[in-house]
C-alpha cells in the first residue's frame, strides 16, 4: 500500500468550498479518482496515480494532522452498488466550438479534418459530442486565444465549407462519477432533475464514452447552484 498524507481526512464527495461539510468517500477505484481529478478534485493530480495504477497498488489518502482517521482508499476494483455515484467534480475555464453542416454524417473524414485543424494549431480537445449534422469540440479556454480563434474559424469555413460555426466561452464542466454508472437506471434523470430544480440550463451532455462518468456543460455563473442541487439529489 502507498499512503499519501495530506491536509484533509479524506476525499470528499464534492468541493467543500461549494457545499458545507460534504460527506467523505471511503473507497474509490483508480478510474473514479482519475475522472474526479480531471474535473477539479485537487487532492491528486490526475497523472499522479500512474505508477500505482500500473502495478495495482492500493493507495490510502490520510491526514498528516489526524493520522488515526481512516482516510480514503483507492483500489483497482470494487463491488458496484445501487448508489453508484461516489462524487461530483467541477471545473471552469472551458469553451466550445460548435459546427453545423447539412449531411455531415455522410461526409467521410469530416471529424478527422475538423480535429486535424486543432492539432495543427497545437490545441488539445477535452470532449467532442456530436449529432448527425452537428459537432461540438470542448477545450480549455486558456488554449484558445483570440488569435487562435480567428485562425481556426477561418480554416473551418474555408476548408470544411460548414453552414455555421460559433464559439461559446465561460463554460463549466461537471462530472458525475461512479463505477457502474452507465448500467444504473435513473442516474441521468436524477441529475437532470437537479439541474432543473436549480434553474440551470444544460448546454451539453456527454455520456456513453465513459462507463464511470457523465459530463454536463453549463454556464460558469451557474456552477455553485448546480453543484449544491446535485449534491442534495445524490447524497442528502
Amino acid at each position: 500500500m502507498y499512503e499519501n498524507f495530506t491536509d484533509v481526512d479524506s476525499v470528499y464527495t464534492v468541493n467543500p468550498n461549494i457545499v458545507s461539510h460534504p460527506k467523505e468517500i471511503t473507497t474509490l477505484t483508480y478510474k473514479e479518482m482519475r475522472e474526479l481529478s480531471y474535473a477539479g478534485f485537487s487532492v491528486f493530480h490526475d497523472e499522479a496515480l500512474i505508477p500505482a495504477f500500473r502495478e495495482k497498488i492500493p493507495v490510502c489518502i490520510k491526514n498528516t494532522n489526524n493520522p488515526d482517521a481512516p482516510g480514503t482508499l483507492i483500489v483497482a476494483e470494487k463491488e458496484t452498488s445501487e448508489k453508484c455515484v461516489v462524487g461530483i467534480a467541477s471545473d471552469t475555464g472551458f469553451c466550445s466550438l460548435y459546427v453545423s453542416k447539412f449531411l455531415m454524417n455522410r461526409e467521410v473524414g469530416f471529424g478527422r479534418k475538423l480535429l486535424n485543424i486543432f492539432e495543427d494549431e497545437g490545441i488539445s480537445f477535452e470532449h467532442a459530442p456530436s449529432g448527425i449534422d452537428d459537432m461540438s469540440v470542448i477545450f480549455r479556454d486558456k488554449k484558445f486565444t483570440p488569435e487562435k480563434e480567428k485562425i481556426v474559424v477561418d480554416r473551418i469555413k474555408e476548408e470544411l465549407k460548414v453552414d455555421m460555426v460559433s464559439i461559446h466561452r465561460d463554460l463549466a464542466v461537471i462530472m458525475v462519477v461512479g463505477e457502474g454508472l452507465v448500467n444504473t437506471i435513473g442516474v441521468a434523470q436524477k441529475a437532470t432533475t437537479a439541474f432543473s430544480n436549480a434553474n440551470v440550463n444544460i448546454e451539453m451532455i456527454n455520456q456513453g464514452s465513459s462507463e464511470v462518468s457523465m459530463m454536463f456543460g453549463i454556464q460558469a455563473a451557474d456552477l455553485n447552484d448546480a453543484i449544491q442541487s446535485l449534491y442534495t439529489s445524490f447524497f442528502s
